[in-house]
């Protein structure tokens, strides 16, 4: 009696923990431009990159105040001793007291006239870094996103693939049912039982690594975008139905020269290596600065005795300077600048190359899927109509059992890779999309 209370007690703990597990488990039905707008803000890679927007904005800021005059004031306090005068052969001193205390105070500013545009081209860098700040930004967004909707479309597939595992479950079951009325009739073997109970085991073996792995990519999808680990991301199933329309070859490579970030990025690096070059150039040109001052003196030392008084004095002028290592060391430094700057037009032409045969090539992998779909398709339906007709003949001993099992696999195969054609079709679309800069 004790034992089969504690057996009941095991059953109802196990029964409520799944209950509670079940429960706890969040279905939430996600397209992809819903999956993108959730990834734009709370994927931490996206974080990362628009604190670095923010930065690159500050960095802006403090640029400019390069613009602004610089102002000082100083305060000082201080104990003064007597002077102690000595005769030119110091036979004798005297002693002369002095007022004790002195302090004094002091305003300097000073305004740059110019400096060869060296703030000017600082400012035009600091600002062109801003905005390559803003491209990353997109760069990582493009890279994030088409990695999500891999994972989405990697998950389609697999709940795809289990739908088709189960309904060919649901098959085997019922074929398994008509086999074992033959077997007691005695017109098939025990050996064509276990075959069939086989495939159902295989089957049924499919669909739980199936479910482990659409648990493994659902937590990963749920962490990229901020979700909790109980989420499981249900793909959006009308997508098929919607099938995109695609432009030609050269729409997408206008569209990718235009708007694609790293050949955005290329020309503002290409900006910002001729601004190094005139900085470079700047360094040979004399500055000019304004300058304006005003100070206070306690005690005036300048008279015999000391006097305990203020002196105020203030003063205007303009300065010059000019750095004469420059005539020896602009030349060398300009020619470094223009040496990366002749780089950084290589590198953006071997990007533009780069980026050509990125979308060339994402266009010819779209319009492979819409081909492998057909295929698909059309050996989906031959391989149904052999199963059927293998089928028919086994029922009726005209075939042995290795024959319908065969045909059992190879209609699933095709099962499967017409599904996957089809999905295959729209993320093929989505990298071709990616490569234009255009994903959305």
């Amino acid at each position: 009696m004790k034992n089969i209370i504690i057996f009941v007690s095991t059953v109802l703990t196990v029964a409520y923990a799944q209950f509670a597990s079940a429960q706890d488990t969040l279905y939430q039905k996600l397209s992809i431009p819903e999956l993108f707008k959730i990834a734009d803000t709370s994927h931490q890679q996206l974080k990362i990159s628009r604190i670095g927007l923010v930065a690159a904005r500050q960095r802006l800021d403090l640029v400019k105040t390069q613009r602004n005059p610089v102002l000082t004031a100083s305060a000082t306090a201080s104990y003064i001793g007597d002077v102690t005068v000595f005769n030119n052969d110091f036979s004798g001193r005297t002693t002369i007291p002095m007022p004790h205390f002195g302090n004094s105070f002091a305003v300097q500013a000073s305004q740059t006239l110019y400096k060869g545009g060296t703030i000017h081209h600082n400012i035009a860098i600091a600002g062109l870094q801003e905005q390559l700040a803003a491209l990353a930004y997109q760069k990582n967004s493009l890279d994030v996103k088409i990695i999500l909707a891999g994972n989405y479309f990697d998950l389609f597939r697999m709940y795809n693939q289990r739908e088709v595992y189960q309904e060919n479950i649901r098959l085997a079951q019922l074929r398994l049912f008509n086999i074992n009325k033959m077997y007691k009739s005695g017109m098939v073997t025990k050996n064509d039982v276990i075959r069939n109970e086989l495939l159902i085991t295989d089957l049924e073996t499919a669909v739980q690594q199936l479910n482990n792995n659409i648990d493994v990519l659902n937590q990963q999808l749920s962490i990229a975008l901020g979700l909790s680990d109980n989420t499981y991301i249900l793909p959006d199933t009308t997508i098929l139905s919607n099938k995109p329309i695609v432009a030609s070859l050269q729409e997408y490579l206008d569209q990718a020269y235009q708007q694609y970030p790293e050949l955005r990025s290329a020309e503002l690096n290409n900006r910002i290596a001729a601004r190094n070059v005139s900085l470079a150039k700047a360094d040979r040109l004399p500055g000019i600065q304004l300058n304006a001052g005003n100070s206070m003196l306690r005690p005036l030392t300048s008279t015999m005795p000391a006097r305990d008084m203020y002196s105020n004095g203030w003063q205007v002028g303009v300065g010059v300077a000019f750095n004469i290592s420059s005539l020896y060391n602009a030349p060398k430094n300009i020619s470094l600048a223009k040496t990366q700057q002749s780089q950084q037009f290589a590198v953006a032409e071997q990007l533009r190359q780069n980026t050509e045969i990125a979308v060339k090539a994402a266009f010819i992998k779209h319009r492979e899927a819409k081909q492998l779909l057909q295929s698909a398709e059309k050996g989906l339906q031959l391989a149904t109509e052999n199963f059927r007709i293998v089928e028919k003949k086994y029922l009726n001993q005209m075939a042995l059992l290795t024959d319908l099992m065969d045909a059992t696999n190879v209609q699933l195969a095709a099962e499967l890779q017409q599904k996957n054609a089809e999905i295959s079709i729209l993320y093929t679309y989505y990298q071709l999309q990616k490569t234009t800069g255009n994903l959305n």
